[in-house]
């Protein structure tokens, strides 16, 4: 199936690119619509984060650049916005060139291969930036945070030639001031840029990188999993393969995040029943794979239903009625044992999220009976925290990622 859209701007552009990424993700195609609360977790327990950054590098690689550009005399958004484009594969390829074989360069593929990517470092970690509190200038998409930055230059521009030809020269050296006050408008909290940071780019956070990213997060991000993690030192996470071997060292947390904790497991443990029979449905039970993995959840279907959807809905703070009926359905069907029932509900929650025409359980038996489709236990972002947390404590001597 080939997908297009008209493309008015960036900012539509990446909203686009984002729902594209998405699909592109090892198991975090929505197939139920159940992303609210798989985001409203993994938000919860690891903010600032997002399921296509790589290195926490680009936390600082992304504002080294706009910072840069924000001091350049260019005052058109859309030249400054190539320029941006220009910087970041220029650093990924001083990257590529660097070390072929490091982990966690954008765009590794495509300047391999001579191109390019369309969804860039900035638009990658732009939402992070805004998070943790290194952009600090509010909620603005990066189009219009570009789009602002120019506008100020030429304010400044305009009234620096205002003043000028003012014939009092009390009355210039007031018009500069006001010019030189507006064009001191701060969008970075960036202590650590300088004018040769082009000079010495590298994948590795520096010491005081680390530590300012370490700080950022605690300070803007308190009481969520990632921060306490980082503000303990908690360098064993690192050992954890996934979201569910958590549990080994869930008692270090406070109870709070305990409880949130058990609560998106459990959350994961039931959607695993219904995300494996959704496989078992739209390959026509042809999956075999699939097939034995349900024979052995259908043992432990009730215990996996016992769980608590209105708490998890109010600790989200999500409202969305059609969600809370079909997970309610789900449950009820789980905790009766009724498969057909549940096949049903499923069927019905495809067909109104995709209509008829792409809901796969509309059309069974015609996909791959050897793959899997829409994921198996949820994550929410926890590989992709360990790494942001993996390089921050790198940097600050805490482990050898060598020895990792």
């Amino acid at each position: 199936m080939q997908l297009g859209w008209i493309d008015f701007s960036k900012t539509e552009r990446n909203k686009i690119l984002s729902v594209l990424d998405l699909l592109s993700q090892d198991g975090t195609l929505d197939e139920l619509g159940i992303a609210p609360v798989r985001d409203g977790f993994s938000n919860l327990f690891f903010p600032g984060t997002s399921t296509i950054q790589t290195r926490a590098k680009y936390f600082f690689l992304v504002p080294y650049a706009l910072k840069e550009l924000e001091l350049s005399e260019e005052t058109n958004p859309n030249k400054m916005l190539r320029e941006l484009n220009e910087i970041e594969r220029e650093c990924g390829e001083i990257l590529l060139e660097q070390n072929r074989d490091e982990n966690g360069i954008i765009g590794k593929r495509s300047l391999q291969n001579g191109r390019w990517v369309k969804r860039t470092p900035a638009d990658i970690y732009w939402a992070g930036l805004r998070k943790y509190g290194i952009f600090t200038g509010g909620n603005i998409s990066l189009t219009e945070y570009v789009r602002a930055s120019c506008a100020l230059k030429k304010q400044k521009s305009t009234l620096s030639k205002l003043g000028n030809r003012n014939d009092s020269a009390e009355e210039n050296e007031t018009d500069d001031k006001n010019a030189g006050n507006l064009f001191k408008m701060q969008f970075w909290k960036m202590p650590l840029y300088n004018d040769c940071w082009y000079d010495n780019i590298q994948m590795q956070l520096t010491t005081a990188e680390g530590a300012f990213l370490k700080e950022q997060i605690i300070l803007n991000c308190p009481d969520t999993i990632l921060s306490y993690i980082l503000d303990n030192n908690i360098t064993e996470v690192l050992d954890l393969e996934s979201f569910m071997d958590l549990s080994a060292i869930i008692d270090k947390f406070p109870q709070e995040m305990q409880d949130d904790y058990y609560l998106a497991l459990s959350f994961s443990d039931f959607m695993l029943v219904a995300r494996t029979l959704y496989n078992v449905m739209i390959s026509d039970e042809q999956n075999e794979y699939a097939n034995e993995v349900f024979e052995l959840l259908k043992e432990e279907m009730g215990e996996r239903a016992d769980i608590d959807l209105d708490s998890i809905m109010q600790r989200l703070y999500i409202y969305k009625t059609d969600l809370k009926n079909f997970l309610k359905q789900l449950q009820t069907c789980m905790k009766n044992q009724d498969i057909d029932g549940m096949k049903k509900v499923i069927y019905s929650r495809e067909v109104m999220l995709k209509g008829v025409n792409r809901a796969k359980t509309a059309h069974p038996g015609e996909f791959n009976n050897d793959e899997w489709y829409g994921g198996k236990e949820l994550d929410y972002r926890f590989n992709n925290a360990k790494t942001i947390i993996r390089d921050i404590f790198e940097s600050e001597g805490l482990i050898n990622v060598k020895s990792e």
